[in-house]
């Protein structure tokens, strides 16, 4: 048990074997300081009240993961358990809630590589969340993805398969937002230009719209299986517009003209996404 030791201090490495654990108990917040390195090739077991603090710039890393394990018995606002950086909104209470983080880059079937940092959150309650979620970063771990492109997707069929999200990057904090999530799962960071997949094809959908940028009209197409509804989701997460469509549709002409001058993202109403803005 870690009981006494609560700061790694500038200079110094913790390092966490493969195969061994730490427990940090109740009230005890692990402070990583600036210029200090923990390495993580364990397992870091955090009580329910406990926390790791990391000064920008040194963040965990390593093979191994950390973990918290709690009740959420009321819908959270805001909720960071063990300051482990995922932040989670919802209407509804969680019950169990479990989060896993790790430092692990992960790739998706084309090659293409996220950010050292992964997450899998595992509530019992799992489904009509409504949840808004924020995924926060270290400058150290972008792996040469332009901070502003950063774009949230979650695993599908054993973490080689990503979904994207709509999400916004609030670069003061360092932190992506998705928002109206029904479930939770396992996130990364990738580049947003990287694309979309779909459970079905697991590979990019054929989602497309123009003109780009959009005054009036944009001209909605997909030659995959079509959509039933789409949103528009504005740069703070707000979605500004939707439309419910009565069938499946391969082509929509939608309007945008009410739209403030922007950059945007279009949504379908299985996930897929794109970007466009409103000159």
């Amino acid at each position: 048990m870690l009981s006494a030791q609560a700061t790694v201090h500038s200079g110094t490495t913790l390092h966490v074997l493969g195969g061994a654990t730490v427990r940090l108990p109740d009230g005890l917040t692990l402070a990583v300081a600036s210029g200090a390195a923990v390495v993580n090739d364990g397992l870091i077991d955090l009580a329910p009240t406990a926390a790791i603090a990391e000064a920008p710039g040194s963040p965990l890393t390593g093979l191994g993961v950390e973990r918290i394990h709690v009740w959420v018995t009321s819908p959270p606002t805001a909720l960071e358990p063990g300051g482990l950086g995922f932040r989670i909104t919802s209407t509804n209470p969680l019950d169990s809630l479990s989060i896993e983080r790790g430092h692990t880059v992960l790739s998706d079937t084309s090659g293409s590589s996220g950010i050292a940092r992964w997450y899998r959150v595992r509530p019992q309650v799992n489904n009509g969340l409504a949840a808004e979620i924020g995924f926060r970063y270290d400058l150290a771990e972008l792996q040469g993805i332009a901070e502003a492109d950063l774009m949230l997707y979650t695993a599908r069929q054993g973490d080689s398969i990503w979904l994207g999200i709509p999400s916004v990057v609030d670069l003061p904090s360092s932190t992506v937002f998705a928002t109206w999530l029904d479930s939770l799962g396992t996130y990364t960071l990738f580049d947003g230009s990287l694309g979309t997949t779909t459970v079905e094809d697991a590979v990019p959908a054929d989602l497309s719209a123009g003109p780009n940028p959009a005054t009036e009209v944009l001209e909605v197409r997909d030659t995959a299986r079509g959509f039933r509804s789409l949103a528009v989701v504005d740069a703070t997460g707000r979605t500004v517009l939707h439309q419910d469509l009565r069938d499946h549709r391969t082509h929509h002409r939608l309007p945008v003209s009410d739209l403030a001058p922007g950059t945007y993202l279009l949504r379908t109403d299985d996930g897929r996404s794109l970007r466009f803005t409103r000159p």
